[in-house]
């Protein structure tokens, strides 16, 4: 009688086991839903290029008038200091920095770097989840409308 009660113990048991485990749930399979996130090794940068378009952007150019009117402005105080005594003194050393100042405003002007256009490529992407990215890049991409790529660093590369 004990093997009995031992073997029905175990078939109890199992029983008990088996109904703990069916009450678990297993994680639904990936359907496009953002609830479980995109399924593992899904590109997420990926996608057709829809247009590439060749544009011209505007350049930063250099400003060297500030950097003039500082130095300028040092530069005329330093000579101002040179002339006179007391009251004369200091009114040439505040005379020579505004005229050095102005001067080298001109001076700084006169030797900055307009800002240009360069050439530039502007790529629209239908990304694989459906949105679309515009990417606009120095550097050709060498890809066209139909070509399958992908962004990285806000560059576009061909895949």
């Amino acid at each position: 009688m004990k093997i009995k009660s031992i073997r029905w113990g175990l078939f109890a048991g199992l029983m008990v086991g088996l109904a703990a485990l069916s009450g678990c749930e297993t994680p639904q399979p990936y359907r496009g839903s953002t609830q479980y996130g995109p399924p593992p090794n899904v590109c997420t940068t990926c996608g057709v290029v829809q247009s590439v378009q060749q544009v011209y952007v505007q350049q930063q150019g250099t400003n060297n008038s500030g950097v003039g009117t500082v130095i300028g402005a040092v530069a005329g105080g330093l000579l101002g200091s040179t002339i006179g005594h007391g009251r004369g003194n200091t009114a040439a050393i505040v005379g020579g920095a505004v005229v050095g100042g102005v001067v080298g405003n001109q001076v700084g002007a006169a030797n900055s770097q307009p800002g240009g256009t360069s050439v530039a490529f502007q790529i629209v992407i239908r990304l694989d989840n459906g949105q679309y990215a515009t990417v606009t890049q120095m550097p050709n991409p060498g890809v066209r409308p139909g070509d399958y790529v992908y962004i990285n660093n806000n560059l576009v590369y061909p895949r």
